[in-house]
């Protein structure tokens, strides 16, 4: 029978120490990255609280057009714009007015 060795008994694993230029790059790196995360977070709220806003103008806009769409629905026929115009605005049908510079 042969002897089972183990793959890992050979490997030996020795700490050294990094320079401090190492050491310094990858804080740097750290710090940068917390930095463009913390920026593109600070994005991301911007573009949901812009999003959010115009879905509100969004539904403020299609009440409106819902109330605009039932008022053309309840002028009806040309005789009841004309009774509109007289009642609301004052206006009176088929009256020509002519100015002249006398």
């Amino acid at each position: 029978m042969k002897k089972r060795i183990n793959p890992l008994s050979k490997i030996k694993l020795v700490y050294r120490p990094g320079s401090n230029l190492i050491k310094v790059a990858l804080l740097a790196v750290i710090v940068l990255s917390t930095a463009a995360l913390i920026t593109i977070h600070a994005a991301i709220d911007r573009g949901e609280a812009q999003r959010e806003a115009l879905r509100n103008e969004a539904i403020m806009l299609e009440q409106e057009n819902q109330g605009l769409q039932q008022d053309i629905s309840a002028l009806g026929s040309k005789d009841s714009i004309i009774e509109i115009a007289g009642k609301q605005l004052g206006l009176v049908p088929n009256i020509i007015i002519y100015i002249t510079a006398d």
